[in-house]
């Protein structure tokens, strides 16, 4: 007796539901850097699922997983209110409040992933859709409000390739797939038992053999070289008045970095100097050009760099967080224009309503973003550039290599996260890029973390963050395109469709029993 009201009271008392969702987000949180228990995975979404189908109120349940939306998000962005506080300018009032809108609004996902998770299990074949129901919520937070898909369920697979490979075809929303399916099968197996629970078991634990147990060879010639420059300018640089007198000695420190670890390169490497807090003026300034050539011509390789290039139009002059490639002889090839800017890092969303947000750095609110993929042409091959927080979006990305480029950069400064464990879920995304669209991966950063990140995933060399240095990296042109890189998000935009078929295919069965609570006895 007791014991039947002990197990009532567990499984259907409003205090364990929410219990239960912020066990999930926490146990999410452990699953990323700086934790980085990603076996973890396997059941860190079970509770929130259990909380999901004991659950007979349609807006209590969107409520447990707000709830443990709030957990994880806060857990894994706290970042974010010290980017603002320590460098937007702003009071603990309004950095709180920023931090405060970001992870409240990001938790409506898991609100919604819980309401209609519950409603879908009523139908006998319904878990089957709550996999693909995660998908269309990751993708939908990925393209909504300018999108911020910070680390999706995925990216827990990334020190995984055997499974992780999955990307390849299907992006790293396959990989949240198969994870959300493992906790779905375990909840479903354990809570009803039925024939259909058991053969849907079945067939995951066949298919992650199968991609864990077939072999996968990779061959990693490594015949192409490169520096990666990682400069640790501090952040206050960037406050500082930009001319040849302040920042000569600045200039002149990094080019001797440069070019004595480069030395003359025969044939040409690629020397990289990553994205930085300080602008670099190229071709508008009396210095900068200057500096850029000399490093090129002295290195005898191609070099690349973060700038800022001013577009001028009839309306007035636009700036452009930049990348400019150089030829040996220090000749412009090519400049990409960061396409996917950071709210409250490069604009302000919502000015408007949000103008209180203030600046990041000297021009926040006043970038503007590019339009083109540029490819670029090095000796033996073709480069793809993209730009810090371009690394989180993987149609993107892939997009330089469905225009040819054999290998992928890119630049970033991290110095804006500080200690905190921001860097190292940035790097843990951009491994997933490597993946996906098996290149390699040269990663320049300004404090850290700088690294050679190989096609499938794994970091090769790496330099220690929050000090100079010079990372030679071994690499080498890929020119296999994958199913991915050609297709891009199929699988996500099919995984919206099948949710909304399962939707109304369940209003239709189930009209009445999702909505009404049992009478209590």
């Amino acid at each position: 007796m007791h014991r039947v009201a002990l197990a009532s009271v567990k499984f259907t008392h409003p205090q364990w539901q929410a219990l239960l969702a912020i066990t999930s987000g926490l146990l999410l949180i452990l699953v990323f850097p700086k934790f980085d228990l990603s076996l973890l995975s396997a059941v860190a979404l079970a509770p929130l699922l259990l909380a999901a189908i004991r659950e007979k109120s349609p807006g209590r349940r969107f409520l447990w997983g707000y709830l443990g939306g709030c957990v994880f998000f806060a857990g894994t962005c706290y970042w974010v209110y010290l980017v603002m506080r320590q460098h937007g300018g702003l009071g603990a009032a309004e950095a709180g409040g920023v931090f405060g809108v970001l992870f409240l609004a990001l938790a409506v996902y898991w609100g919604l992933f819980t309401w209609i998770a519950g409603y879908l299990w009523v139908a006998r074949w319904g878990p089957l859709a709550i996999a693909p129901l995660w998908v269309s919520l990751e993708f939908a937070r990925a393209h909504l409000l300018t999108g911020f898909p910070w680390l999706l369920f995925g990216y827990a697979l990334t020190d995984h390739f055997a499974l992780a490979r999955i990307a390849r075809w299907t992006g790293v929303y396959g990989a949240s797939f198969l994870l959300v399916a493992v906790n779905v099968a375990l909840v479903w197996f354990f809570t009803r038992r039925s024939w259909a629970a058991g053969i849907h078991l079945g067939i995951i634990a066949v298919v992650l053999l199968l991609l864990a147990l077939t072999p996968t060879p990779e061959i990693y010639p490594e015949r192409q070289k490169a520096y990666l420059v990682q400069t640790n300018i501090p952040q206050a640089v960037g406050l500082e008045i930009w001319d040849e007198q302040t920042q000569a000695p600045l200039l002149d420190r990094l080019e001797t970095l440069t070019t004595e670890t480069a030395g003359r390169q025969e044939p040409p490497a690629l020397v990289v100097w990553p994205e930085v807090p300080a602008s670099f003026y190229f071709g508008e300034d009396s210095f900068t050009q200057e500096y850029a050539e000399g490093i090129a011509r002295q290195t005898n390789s191609y070099f690349l760099m973060g700038i800022v290039a001013l577009l001028r139009e009839a309306e007035g002059t636009k700036p452009l967080n930049s990348a400019i490639l150089l030829n040996p002889g220090g000749g412009v090839i090519s400049r990409y224009d960061k396409i996917h800017l950071v709210p409250f890092g490069e604009y302000v969303p919502l000015r408007s309503l949000l103008g209180f947000a203030g600046k990041l750095t000297a021009e926040i609110g006043d970038f503007f973003p590019g339009t083109r993929f540029v490819v670029s042409p090095l000796a033996g091959g073709q480069i793809g550039t993209f730009i810090c927080y371009e690394a989180i979006f993987p149609d993107l990305v892939r997009r330089f290599v469905k225009n040819g480029a054999g290998v992928l950069v890119t630049i970033s400064n991290d110095g804006w996260f500080g200690t905190t464990a921001a860097r190292h879920q940035h790097l843990l995304m951009a491994r997933m890029r490597a993946i996906e669209n098996a290149r390699y991966l040269l990663r320049a950063t300004n404090t850290g973390i700088t690294a050679l990140i190989r096609p499938d995933g794994v970091i090769s060399a790496q330099l220690p963050p929050d000090e100079p240095g010079v990372l030679e990296a071994r690499w080498a042109f890929h020119d296999r395109q994958t199913f991915y890189s050609r297709h891009g998000d199929w699988f996500a935009i099919a995984a919206c469709v099948v949710s909304v078929l399962a939707f109304f295919a369940v209003a239709r069965t189930h009209p009445a029993r999702h909505g009404r609570r049992r009478k209590r006895n």
